[in-house]
């Protein structure tokens, strides 16, 4: 069965399977960001690898939106950028607060993340009342994904995990709102530009890995690192081309608006 504001498609990978990868990979890529700074790659790999936090919210997106969200598909993205801000900045204030390594501030955020979106996902059952099988599991994903493309984009721009060169980087210097957009647009945007009843599992994910690459190249120019600017939009580049061939592989039919008139008829 297809989307088409309720049901589910095909789905070809299994969002456990998704979920975990992302997981694993944007955790590297924050330690990566923050142990390679000094190499000058700390945006190069840690902006690469958290990038596929987004690929997994998205994915997530896509699964809790089958039951019929509609215009939720938005909403969904930006409530997970919410949480996901709580738990990154948490993450990284309590080592100060309390004394211990920041070192454990991405497994700190990982845990608050998870504790939040499962709250908020139960709040939404009770007494929100929303009705779908899958919402607090749903929401504790999102918590997370977002939570960690926020933590991963704005450690690979600041180049550090320590508290106060963090607060500073990437708080003070209002970088954190901008995670928070483009993060949150990578989230939402590629089962929301996907959807309808010919939706289908590779295409969204494809769009979700260029819209991932797209918010790394954002980052790159803002931190006007060179290399993550050629190499995040060439990748880019190749992901994209390849959806928009999907894309018309699948369509049924292919129009072309015509030219606008230069004067009057």
């Amino acid at each position: 069965m297809s989307h088409g504001g309720g049901g589910h498609a095909t789905e070809i990978y299994p969002e456990n399977q998704v979920f975990a990868v992302g997981v694993v990979l944007s955790l590297i890529g924050i330690y990566a960001a923050h142990f390679l700074s000094d190499y000058g790659l700390s945006m190069l790999i840690g902006g690469l690898l958290v990038s596929s936090a987004c690929v997994a919210g998205a994915n997530t997106v896509r699964k809790v939106a089958a039951y019929g969200l509609g215009t939720g598909v938005p909403s969904i993205g930006m409530i997970s950028l919410g949480m996901g801000t709580l738990a990154a900045v948490a993450g990284v204030l309590i080592p100060k607060a309390f004394g211990i390594p920041y070192l454990v501030a991405p497994i700190l955020t990982l845990i608050i993340a998870l504790v939040v979106g499962f709250i908020v996902g139960n709040l939404t059952v009770k007494p929100v009342g929303m009705k779908i099988p899958i919402m607090v599991r749903s929401m504790t994903y999102l918590s997370v994904a977002g939570a960690l493309a926020l933590l991963g984009f704005t450690t690979a721009y600041v180049g550090s995990l320590e508290p106060t060169t963090f607060v500073k980087g990437a708080l003070e210097s209002g970088v954190m709102a901008l995670a928070f957009i483009a993060a949150g647009m990578a989230i939402l945007h590629p089962f929301n530009a996907c959807l309808g009843p010919n939706e289908s599992h590779k295409r969204t994910l494809t769009l979700a890995i260029a819209c991932g690459l797209i918010s790394w190249f954002v980052f790159s120019v803002v931190k006007l690192d060179i290399v993550s600017i050629v190499v995040s939009i060439i990748l880019w580049a190749i992901v994209y081309v390849k959806f928009v061939k999907m894309s018309l592989n699948d369509a049924c039919a292919v129009l072309h608006v015509p030219e606008i008139p230069k004067k009057e008829e």
